[in-house]
Formats: structure tokens, sequence, C-alpha cells
């Protein structure tokens, strides 16, 4: 095989440094999942219309504009609790939000948000379900690259 690469896995992620940053820009400390998840796909779309908030990476400004810094700072509901912290948009204005503890941890369970009633309920999915679809979105790019690596060979 000509390109090594190819059985490599696609790196989509960011690296800790970046996720470091934002969290201190935040002032939280984020559970290991999230960052895991950042680390394999840093932004996704997720079933049901989330869009998961990307860590900025000044490599890709245009793809990461709606990071999570961004997102929790200037863009953020006024009257949305200050010890939540967005994770994802719906397309309704609803959010996925981790609490966030005294000592700025956040914890992992996740909470839908309602921008109508500003209350909050555990959400039917966990961190552990955006990781797998992150590591779906990994598997299905390494697959189409894998596919166009053997369509050239062809040629």
């Amino acid at each position: 095989m000509k390109n090594n690469k190819i059985n490599e896995k696609p790196s989509l992620g960011v690296s800790e440094e970046m996720i470091k940053a934002a969290a201190e820009e935040l002032g939280v400390e984020f559970p290991e999942q999230l960052k895991e998840i950042w680390k394999v796909s840093n932004g996704l779309e997720l079933p049901g219309g989330w869009h998961f908030h990307p860590v900025f990476d000044i490599s890709n400004p245009r793809k990461t504009s709606n990071h999570i810094v961004y997102e929790n700072t200037k863009a953020r509901w006024e009257y949305m609790h200050e010890n939540l912290i967005s994770i994802a948009a719906g397309d309704t204005g609803n959010q996925l939000v981790l609490q966030k503890t005294r000592s700025g941890l956040l914890n992992p369970d996740v909470y839908l948000w309602n921008h109508e009633t500003n209350k909050i309920k555990k959400w039917s999915r966990s961190l552990d379900f955006i990781k797998e679809k992150a590591q779906k979105r990994i598997e299905n790019i390494k697959l189409q690259i894998q596919r166009v690596a053997k369509r050239k060979a062809r040629e």
C-alpha cells in the first residue's frame, strides 16, 4: 500500500492544551468523558438537531466560531443560571448543559435546559452517547478515505 496514513485514525479532534485553555477561560474543570469527545471529534451534530459546541481551534477558526467559551460567555442566554455550562445547542434554542459545582468541576450528568421555562431536566442520553457518536463519525470518515484510496488504486 502506497500510503500508510489511510489506516491511521483521522484526527478531527483538538489537543489537551486547547481543552485546558477553554476550561481556564470558563473557570471550570471538564469531565474526562467530555475531554475525550473533543480529542476524537471537535464539533458534532447529534440526533435531534443538537449542535455540540467545539473547543476553539486557531487552525480552523471558522469551523469553531461557535466554540464552548463563546457560547457560554458572549452568546449565553442572560437568564440561564450561572452554574450551567452549555455543551450543545438545539435548533429550538434549548441547550444541553452540565452543572458546575462550587469547586468548578462540571458534573458529567447531561441536562436539557428549556429556554422558555428556564428549567432543566435530566437528558435521556449521556456523555458516553455523545462519545459514541464522535467515534462513529471518525469510523465513517476512515471508511470514506479507504474507499477513495481503493478507487484511486484501481485507476
